[in-house]
């Protein structure tokens, strides 16, 4: 059988000398994984987050079949000299390898995957990385709660979030379990906020997502990319 699509490279592996076992988040057979043969041409741009038309083909659907690639446009080149965004990027080609099960769509997610590499080149790539986890998780069934408080139901003043239910609560709540809850970033419950997060908004951002990542998701550490992603701005926040 065979079939055609575009995607995203998520990982590569040696497979001897001259072949790799690459997987790619397509848009319409979500993530796949085939073997594909390196040339002097190819190369050289094949690479996690390079964005690619695919043909896969193999005798039977079950097999791991095999890649022919042609590259698309990608703004790859512009994170060359910017190490935080190229974290971003090894961290979230790392996680959706990891925990996006084969051969099952999600286009709502990949658009938000295409939307995220765009974002990456631009001064809101933090926010937008912390965004597109919690699309992660909601698109894997473990959506976090933060639009109202888990008790009252208000939707203002929220500061905190339940580490066993994922949802939101408010300061006058969270104040009896303080130690105990997940700082809320403001950034991801005032949408029309015009002033963008802070280091340590992101880092909040980072280690809530991360925790039911960890929790649901993985079962286990996060990847290492992911964990230099938060380091790095752990560094930072505690440099300042």
């Amino acid at each position: 059988m065979e079939w055609q699509d575009e995607g995203f490279i998520l990982y590569t592996q040696p497979l001897g000398e001259r072949k790799q076992i690459i997987s790619l988040f397509t848009q319409n057979h979500g993530r796949c994984a085939g073997v594909f043969s390196l040339t002097q041409k190819n190369k050289a741009w094949i690479q996690c987050g390079a964005k690619v038309n695919a043909r896969w083909g193999a005798r039977l659907e079950s097999h791991i079949g095999y890649w022919n690639f042609e590259p698309l446009p990608t703004k790859l080149v512009l994170l060359l000299d910017r190490p935080g965004p190229l974290a971003a990027l090894s961290s979230v080609t790392s996680l959706c390898h990891l925990v996006l099960p084969e051969r099952h769509a999600y286009p709502y997610l990949y658009g938000q995957f295409t939307h995220l590499l765009e974002a990456l080149s631009s001064p809101e790539w933090a926010k937008a990385y912390v965004n597109f986890e919690i699309t992660l998780l909601e698109e894997l069934g473990y959506g976090l709660e933060l639009h109202s408080c888990a008790v009252t139901g208000k939707t203002e003043g929220l500061v905190a979030v339940s580490p066993r239910t994922g949802r939101a609560v408010c300061e006058t709540t969270a104040a009896p379990y303080q130690g105990k809850l997940l700082s809320l970033p403001p950034f991801l419950v005032e949408k029309s906020r015009k002033i963008g997060p802070n280091d340590k908004e992101i880092l909040d951002g980072l280690r809530l997502t991360g925790y039911f990542l960890e929790r649901y998701l993985l079962g286990r550490t996060l990847p290492a990319a992911r964990e230099r992603l938060i380091q790095r701005f752990s560094i930072v926040r505690n440099a300042s």
